[in-house]
């Protein structure tokens, strides 16, 4: 019932006992050898699942930030080009008014063409840029 091991040093011989006491043990140790293999797998599963899981959830929220400041830069453009677009039509809009108003056509022709009304006489003025040239 006994076995003989000999390891490579030949000055070094044993005798590993087989009896029911020692198959116990070295099973027990085996056990929890094993136990402690599978402690350690799930402690290492543990840990890195959720360190992935976050890396995954930093990504995101990353792409996010990059994305919503996109967006605000976009909607910013936009909110000015609207401004713009506003003050254009707000000029465009008066300049309707004008046009719509007989007096004001009547200005705007004698200014820009030089016509008169009967019994005006038009008398041009030279400008103080005119004066400055001569």
């Amino acid at each position: 019932m006994t076995r003989r091991h000999s390891s490579n040093d030949e000055s070094q011989n044993f005798t590993k006992l087989d009896n029911d006491y020692v198959r116990n043990t070295d099973r027990a140790i085996n056990r929890k050898q094993q136990a402690r293999k599978r402690k350690m797998r799930r402690i290492v599963f543990f840990a890195i699942v959720p360190v992935i899981i976050i890396a995954l959830l930093l990504n995101v929220l990353s792409h996010q930030n990059e994305t919503l400041a996109a967006k605000e830069k976009s909607k910013e453009e936009a909110n000015r080009h609207l401004t713009e677009l506003k003050e254009e039509q707000d000029t465009l809009n008066l300049k309707i008014k004008q046009l719509q108003d007989d007096e004001y056509i009547a200005k705007l022709l004698r200014k820009e063409y030089y016509l008169s009304e009967k019994g005006e006489i038009i008398f041009i003025i030279p400008d103080k840029e005119d004066k400055k040239d001569d």
